[in-house]
């Protein structure tokens, strides 16, 4: 038997915050944001929400997809980079959330690449040993919470959201065929959070600096991600034994909507294979693909024996794709 994705569930906050919400507290505007990102409106999560809960929603909603309960999950793996505390794991506290029994749970941080490498780290595990026959992987993000809305290079590009698939058995032929992941470690520095980790521990001047925030070079990752995503794509698809016309639908990470249409160009994929939530959530990090993913399952987008490939970068830097033909 093969192992695929057999269900799909997602969960956005119902809080909109539209380009001119934000032109009200940073320099912006909705037509500098349209223009330059496709971005019109994101979602943010209430205060009382974290992001585990956000994760538990869309877990639910892709367990009610195929018909299956939590108690039959055989183990939980959680891609974020907005986690709910720096330790224990958020895949801990979803775990707790939906009354798991002993079963794993762990995170992946491969930051908006990591529900591609937290879905072939469960691939893997079900692959390896016969008794994960049901593996749950949750992307999910609160990036709100580390945003810094002085800051209009960052702040405008983000949403909150959770995107989730189960992956099962299915028969040979289908699901997972092809995978291809990547790192460039001389690329730290081009995405992330600076302080609050064991390098650059909490103290009065990082709070002051506002070193806690989310930090990113736009130019950087427009030129990383511009060579990367045709690089695993056809990485992952040459593993696969397959060529790009062979693709029916190119998921990618929901970064920008100019990136993603750069990158489908660059890979050879015609736009109206290339669905979008990026103008409606915003970059929702690792919780993109999969929330973009389910959105396509419920459009009708997605057919039996259809060549799917999901791809991502994230911060490291990080990339990768997933191939798989669709049951």
């Amino acid at each position: 038997m093969a192992i695929g994705i057999v269900a799909t569930g997602s969960y956005l906050p119902d809080h909109i915050v539209t380009n001119d919400d934000l032109a009200r507290t940073v320099e912006t505007s909705d037509a500098w944001v349209t223009s330059r990102t496709g971005i019109r409106r994101r979602r943010r999560a209430h205060a009382e929400q974290t992001t585990s809960d956000l994760g538990h929603r869309a877990a639910l909603a892709a367990l009610r997809d195929h018909d299956i309960t939590a108690e039959q999950l055989d183990a939980l793996v959680v891609a974020t980079s907005s986690p709910d505390q720096i330790q224990p794991s958020t895949a801990c506290n979803l775990h707790a959330r939906m009354g798991l029994t002993q079963i794993p749970a762990f995170d992946v941080g491969a930051v908006c690449s990591g529900f591609i490498y937290a879905t072939a780290a469960a691939a893997g595990l079900m692959n390896t040993f016969s008794q994960y026959s049901h593996v749950m992987v949750v992307g999910c993000e609160a990036y709100s919470r580390v945003l810094d809305y002085r800051d209009r290079g960052t702040c405008v590009f983000f949403g909150d959201g959770a995107g989730a698939a189960v992956l099962g058995k299915l028969p040979d032929g289908y699901g997972i065929l092809g995978c291809d992941l990547m790192a460039d470690s001389t690329q730290l520095d081009v995405v992330g959070i600076p302080a609050g980790g064991a390098l650059e521990p909490t103290s009065e001047r990082t709070v002051r600096e506002r070193r806690h925030y989310f930090r990113m070079d736009g130019r950087r990752v427009w030129d990383f991600a511009t060579q990367a995503v045709p690089q695993v794509v056809k990485g992952a698809l040459a593993s696969a034994g397959l060529d790009v016309g062979d693709v029916d639908l190119l998921v990618t990470h929901q970064a920008n909507a100019r990136l993603i249409e750069e990158c489908a160009d660059r890979c050879g994929v015609p736009m109206d294979r290339v669905p979008m939530t990026v103008d409606r959530y915003g970059n929702t990090a690792a919780a993109s693909v999969p929330i973009t993913l389910d959105e396509a399952a419920a459009a009708g987008r997605l057919r039996r024996g259809d060549v799917v490939v999901l791809a991502a970068v994230g911060g490291g830097m990080t990339a990768g794709a997933l191939v798989m033909r669709w049951y």
